[in-house]
């Protein structure tokens, strides 16, 4: 028993230093091709930093080939009023206008010309009237719109709606362009469309029912910039 035991010993002892005699080899072969390739990375990436930061043209043509030319636009418009919100936000926000219009026919450069004109993007913009956030809107109106779908798909209740809620810029976004879509289908118009949605539509409804003067200033600052926009080439950054 003592002989098997002192054999078996001598063969794990055998095992052991032929196991680390072969790791210390692939150690020996295979660390500094490791190094090499970690090394050879790191130089890759800073490269690939200059490129980027001294021929910004290139990251432009990168950006429009995988975005849409319009969400670029949109984008170049947000931080031209915003230069102060990060990347990532301006194109979060461009992102909503564009699936919004979209989604209600309406021209994703016209939401951004009146988005521009109701508040320059700024997202806790308060009027003089207590109109609230990007798209301006009333409370009561926002109020009014948490009893739709359109507000019960983002959680709003009226028995809840508080009207700081209407300071985020994604629900203000969504409730806006909806709304401005169903003013357009209740006057069959546009520019009345944007004439209540400034005014409201019972105002607008009041003066067309009496016959009264309609003011277009609000819609021609809106088309005016709107003509701007479509005018514009894309920007380069």
């Amino acid at each position: 028993m003592e002989k098997r035991l002192k054999k078996t010993l001598t063969r794990t002892l055998k095992w052991s230093t032929g196991f680390f005699s072969k790791l210390t080899l692939v150690g020996i072969l295979f660390v500094p091709a490791w190094l090499s390739a970690q090394h050879f990375l790191r130089l890759e990436q800073k490269v690939l930093n200059a490129q980027m930061n001294s021929q910004p043209s290139r990251l432009l043509q990168f950006v429009e080939k995988s975005k849409p030319k319009d969400l670029v636009k949109i984008f170049s418009i947000v931080k031209s009023n915003r230069p102060d919100v990060s990347d990532n936000e301006a194109w979060k926000v461009s992102d909503v206008i564009l699936q919004e219009s979209v989604k209600h026919a309406l021209d994703p450069m016209l939401v951004s010309a009146m988005i521009e004109v109701e508040s320059r993007f700024q997202y806790k913009a308060v009027s003089p009237m207590g109109a609230r956030g990007i798209m301006q809107i009333m409370p009561d109106t926002g109020k009014f719109l948490s009893t739709l779908d359109v507000g019960k798909q983002h959680g709003l209740r009226p028995e809840t709606f508080k009207p700081e809620f209407l300071d985020d810029p994604i629900l203000s976004i969504k409730l806006g362009v909806y709304y401005l879509n169903d003013l357009r289908k209740q006057f069959r118009n546009l520019n009345l469309a944007l004439i209540a949605y400034n005014i409201g539509p019972g105002e607008i409804q009041n003066r067309l029912d009496n016959n009264l003067d309609l003011s277009d200033e609000y819609s021609t600052l809106v088309f005016s910039a709107y003509q701007r926009y479509k005018k514009a080439n894309l920007p380069t950054f």
